[in-house]
């Protein structure tokens, strides 16, 4: 893979601060657990596991494995379900986990998906709220850091499959 210029956007302290804030508000409004928390993969993988770290209630996790991106930069406008949610998701209280709500696509219509199985109540997460491109409307509860455009790689964020083990987010350039 050709090497790209990558801008620090957020450092790993400033990350793992935000995702500790949202980890407590989760807490707060879940007192009693009842939570399941699904991580959309693979990009969610890292944000999913320190924010887990970060919810002091009783919570369970699962993965699910969608795709939209055919060449890895631009959305294809399909959603491909390449491994499914495997909890029952009836009467609990859902989380949806995404690493980055770029077109609203995946997390728009996963969640009617998972509407349709009747949780008590479901809810979005997401590192990053990419305003800039988005073609279907999705209210994201708990928001790591709001940015207009950019392509972003780190933490577990990639391009091609690749970068993403950084701890910071970068901005390629």
């Amino acid at each position: 893979m050709q090497s790209l210029n990558k801008r620090v956007l957020f450092d790993a302290a400033t990350i793992s601060a935000r995702v500790a804030e949202i980890g407590r508000q989760i807490s707060q409004k879940y007192p009693n657990g009842n939570l399941l928390l699904i991580g959309i993969l693979k990009g969610s993988f890292m944000f999913m596991a320190d924010l887990v770290r970060n919810i002091n209630v009783d919570c369970q996790v699962d993965f699910v494995r969608i795709s939209s991106y055919k060449d890895g930069t631009v959305t294809s406008g399909k959603l491909d379900i390449l491994l499914d949610v495997g909890i029952s998701v009836e009467g609990r209280n859902v989380i949806l986990v995404d690493d980055i709500v770029d077109s609203g696509l995946t997390l728009s219509e996963y969640r009617k998906r998972i509407e349709q199985q009747g949780p008590k109540s479901i809810e979005t997460a997401a590192l990053l709220d990419k305003t800039g491109r988005r073609e279907k409307h999705v209210e994201v509860d708990y928001c790591g850091f709001r940015i207009q455009d950019g392509f972003i790689v780190g933490y577990g964020l990639d391009c091609n499959e690749h970068d993403r083990c950084h701890g910071c987010l970068y901005v390629l350039e």
